[in-house]
């Protein structure tokens, strides 16, 4: 299997003054004053912190919008930047069902779900569902929904009623990437049906006990708690 460790970012390209000269000529030519973004001692503090940040996450998820979450931060625009993360943790988890597997989701949940109807989930209702399947941790899911409030009503996704400062910033990228970003592996579940098709062909031999009797074993904790037929079969087969 391929090393998912991420790949540490030592350093990300130095803002330059001209940078911040660049930001107050533009404010200055609109006839706002510079003070409407973030000081340039704020955006640095922010930049400094990325790589530590960026490296949590694999380098497979390191795609476009982790490029525009630089950009953003770079030029203060940090309503942009925290809309970016959340809107990759999103696609993340959505993924992380998926991988899972969505006949085993609704067989867990008794809902019938699709790709479609996951990518038209609410994201309040994406989290539930996530915690429901043990994708993230009751603390992932309070912090995760904490992001999920302070993008409404603080991102460039809808009319900010306020601004949010560096740390808030800093402390927001590492949520979502210490909840939802830092891990792609995700345990797949037991599809019951081709299990209980298994057991009606007859008795198993040793190679299909094994195979079962690991991937029972191997399956992500929220099945094996959720679902008392995998213990029943669990115990079959070792007689």
């Amino acid at each position: 299997m391929t090393d998912l460790v991420p790949q540490k970012i030592e350093t990300l390209p130095a803002i330059t003054s001209g940078t911040d000269d660049l930001l107050s000529q533009i404010t200055s030519a609109l006839g706002v004053p510079r003070e409407v973004l973030p000081a340039k001692g704020q955006i640095d503090h922010t930049w400094e912190n990325l790589p530590r940040l960026l490296s949590m996450i694999p380098p497979e998820l390191r795609d476009e919008r982790m490029i525009r979450l630089c950009v953003a931060v770079s030029v203060g625009l940090f309503d942009s930047a925290i809309n970016y993360i959340l809107n990759s943790t999103v696609v993340e988890l959505r993924q992380k069902i998926i991988r899972f597997g969505l006949p085993i989701v609704a067989q867990l949940t008794s809902k019938s779900i699709d790709e479609n109807k996951l990518s038209e989930m609410m994201d309040h209702e994406l989290l539930k569902l996530c915690l429901e399947l043990n994708l993230i941790t009751e603390e992932g899911y309070f912090k995760l929904d904490q992001c999920r409030s302070i993008r409404n009503s603080f991102s460039a996704a809808h009319p900010a009623v306020g601004a949010l400062d560096e740390d808030e910033v800093v402390n927001f990228i590492s949520r979502c990437a210490r909840s939802a970003l830092s891990d792609v592996n995700v345990p797949a579940g037991v599809n019951f049906n081709d299990l209980i098709v298994a057991i009606k062909a007859g008795q198993f031999n040793a190679d299909q006990t094994a195979h079962w009797a690991a991937a029972i074993k191997g399956t992500h904790s929220a099945q094996r708690n959720l679902s008392p037929p995998l213990c029943m079969v669990c115990i079959a087969m070792k007689h």
